[in-house]
C-alpha cells in the first residue's frame, strides 16, 4: 500500500512527545481550522492520533494489564498503580475533540457542502471520527458524542452513554461505506494510511465494524450483524491491508517513544532495550510457557560488566512491584525504535475476532482456520522487525522453521469452547503487545488474562476508565459526576 513519507507534519508529531501541563478546551479550541482543504486537514489529524497513542496512552495501559512495566530505578512509577493523574491524558481528550474531530467534521462539510461533492473525502473523514469516538468511549466511558461538534448551538455539550456512542459509531461507520465511491476523488497525498485508496478504507470501516460489534455483544445480540461482516463484507485479513500511521527513521519524524528514550539516555547499548520500561509478568509467563518465539521481537536482556545479561531467563515484573535493575527484561530496540507504526487495526485482530465469533457458536473448525490465520499473520509482521538479538548482535527475522514449529505446537483442533476462548485470547493479547489501550480494552471486554490488583495499587481492582480532564471539569457543567476508576464500564461483562 502506498504511504506518504514526505508530508508527516513535524510540529505535529512532536508536540505530545511528553505529557502537558495546559490544555485547549473542547470547546474553544483556537487551533481548529475554520476553512481548509482536506489534503492539509487530514495529515495533523492522523499524526495527532499516533502522537497521543505513542507516548499518552501508551506504555501507562500497557502497565495497566501489566504486559508492559516501568523501571523504577528510572523513577518512572504509578500507572501500573494505578496512579492516573487527570493532567497526564488530557491532550488526548483536548486534541482529539478539539482539532481532531473539529478539522474532521470540516472536511466533511468541505466535501458535502459545496460542488462537485466528494464523497470519498467525507467517508474518510467519517471512518476517522468513528475511530476516535470508539477510543474516547473506551478511555471515558460517557463523552460528548450527538453535541460534541457543534459549538455554537452546543457550547456545552451533554454527554452520552456508552451504548449510545456505539451505536453511534456503527451508523457514522454505516454512513461513511454508502459514500465510498470508486474512481471519484479522495484525499490521497494527505492520507497517510492508505494513500487514497479507498478499497483499503472499506476494509478499514467494516473492521472497526466488526470490533465494535463484538464490544456491543457483551450487552446485545448483534450475532446477525457479526455473521453477515464476516461472510459478505471486505476486511483486514493481510497484512498488506493493516490499518496503520507511519513514524519515519529520522530523528524529527520518529515514534515518540524513541524520543523520549533517545533524549534522556533510555537505551541500555548492546542489551538492545529500552531502560524506562520492561516486561510485564502475566505476558512472559504466557509467552515462555508456549515458548513463543517473538519473545526474541519484544524483549532484551540487560548487559553487565562481565559480558553476561540478567536475567539469565525470559523474566517479567510482577505488576506494582518495585524491581531491580537486571530483575526482568526490558522491552526491545525492535519495538522502541524510530519507524515502528502505530498500528490501528491488524489483519490478526479481525481474525482473532473471527475465530472468537465462530468458537462461541460451536463451529469449531472455522474458530480454528481464523485462529491460525491470526498467529501466522503476527508473526509474519514481526518477522522483519526482528532485528536485534534480545542479548547481543543482530538478528534476520524470525526463521520459518520457528515459526512453524510454534504453529504446530499450538492446539491442532477445539473441542470445546472454554478452551478455544483461551488459546484465542492468549494469541490476542500477545499480539496486541504494541497496541496497549486496545490491549486493555480486550482485557475489560473478555477479562483474560487473569490480572491481579497491582501491588500498593490506589484502587481494589484494575482500572477501568480515565479521569476526566480538568479543563473540561472547569469549563463544562454537564459534565457527569466522575465515577470511581476501577467502575466497569457499561460494555463489560
Amino acid at each position: 500500500m502506498k504511504r506518504f513519507k514526505t508530508f508527516i507534519l513535524i510540529a505535529v508529531l512532536g508536540f505530545t512527545a511528553y505529557s502537558c501541563d495546559s490544555f485547549l478546551d473542547v470547546n474553544t479550541d483556537p487551533n481548529a481550522a475554520t476553512e481548509v482543504s482536506p489534503d492539509v486537514l487530514f495529515p495533523p489529524v492522523l499524526a495527532n492520533v499516533s502522537a497521543n497513542r505513542a507516548i499518552e496512552t501508551m506504555p501507562g495501559t500497557a502497565f495497566f494489564v501489566n504486559s508492559w512495566s516501568p523501571n523504577y530505578a528510572t523513577g518512572l512509577h504509578g500507572d501500573d498503580r494505578y496512579e492516573v493523574s487527570p493532567f497526564g491524558t488530557g491532550n488526548t481528550w483536548t486534541s482529539w475533540y478539539g482539532s481532531g474531530l473539529r478539522n474532521l467534521n470540516l472536511m466533511v462539510e468541505f466535501a458535502e457542502d459545496r460542488e462537485p461533492l466528494q464523497p470519498n473525502v467525507a467517508a474518510q473523514a467519517k471512518i476517522m471520527k468513528a475511530y476516535l469516538f470508539f477510543s474516547l468511549t473506551m478511555m471515558w466511558e460517557t463523552v460528548p458524542f450527538t453535541e460534541a461538534l457543534d459549538p455554537d448551538e452546543f457550547p456545552n455539550p451533554e454527554f452520552d452513554d456508552q451504548e449510545t456512542v456505539l451505536y453511534g459509531v456503527i451508523d457514522m461507520l454505516d454512513e461513511a461505506l454508502e459514500q465510498i465511491a470508486p474512481g471519484e476523488p479522495a484525499v490521497e497525498f494527505g492520507d497517510l494510511m492508505y494513500g487514497g485508496d479507498m478499497e483499503q478504507w472499506e476494509k478499514f470501516a467494516n473492521s472497526l465494524k466488526l470490533r465494535t460489534y463484538m464490544y456491543l455483544r457483551n450487552q446485545h445480540d448483534v450475532d446477525d450483524e457479526i455473521l453477515d461482516l464476516l461472510q459478505n463484507a471486505e476486511l483486514i485479513r493481510s497484512n498488506e491491508d493493516m490499518a496503520y500511521i507511519p513514524f519515519f527513521d529520522s530523528e524529527d519524524n520518529a515514534h515518540n517513544l524513541w524520543k523520549v528514550h533517545n533524549q534522556f539516555n533510555g537505551f541500555v547499548g548492546t542489551g538492545n532495550g529500552g531502560y524506562f520500561v520492561s516486561a510485564g509478568q502475566t505476558l512472559v509467563d504466557l509467552m515462555n510457557d508456549l515458548d513463543d518465539p517473538r519473545r526474541n521481537t519484544y524483549f532484551a536482556f540487560m548487559p553487565q560488566d562481565d559480558g553476561t545479561f540478567l536475567p539469565e531467563d525470559f523474566t517479567g515484573q510482577v505488576a506494582g512491584r518495585f524491581g531491580s535493575e537486571g530483575d526482568v527484561n526490558y522491552i526491545s530496540q525492535n519495538i522502541i525504535t524510530r519507524d515502528w507504526p502505530n498500528r490501528v487495526l491488524t489483519p490478526s485482530e479481525v481474525l482473532f475476532y473471527e475465530a472468537e465469533f465462530y468458537a462461541t457458536r460451536g463451529e469449531f473448525g472455522a474458530a480454528h482456520d481464523a485462529y491460525i490465520a491470526g498467529v501466522q499473520a503476527s508473526l509474519d509482521f514481526l518477522d522483519p522487525w526482528t532485528r536485534l538479538d534480545p542479548r547481543e548482535g543482530t538478528l534476520n527475522g524470525i526463521p520459518d522453521a520457528d515459526k512453524q514449529a510454534y504453529i504446530d505446537n499450538l492446539p491442532g483442533s477445539f473441542s470445546n469452547e472454554e478452551s478455544a476462548l483461551e488459546a484465542i485470547w492468549t494469541q490476542h493479547y500477545i499480539e496486541i503487545f504494541d497496541r496497549s489501550p486496545e490491549n486493555w480494552s480486550e482485557w475489560r471486554r473478555t477479562k483474560f488474562p487473569s490480572l491481579t490488583v497491582a501491588e500498593q495499587a490506589t484502587l481494589g481492582d484494575i482500572i477501568r476508565r480515565y479521569p476526566f480532564p480538568p479543563s473540561e471539569l472547569q469549563s463544562n457543567p454537564n459534565i457527569p459526576p466522575e465515577p470511581v476508576l476501577d467502575t466497569p464500564m457499561w460494555f463489560e461483562n
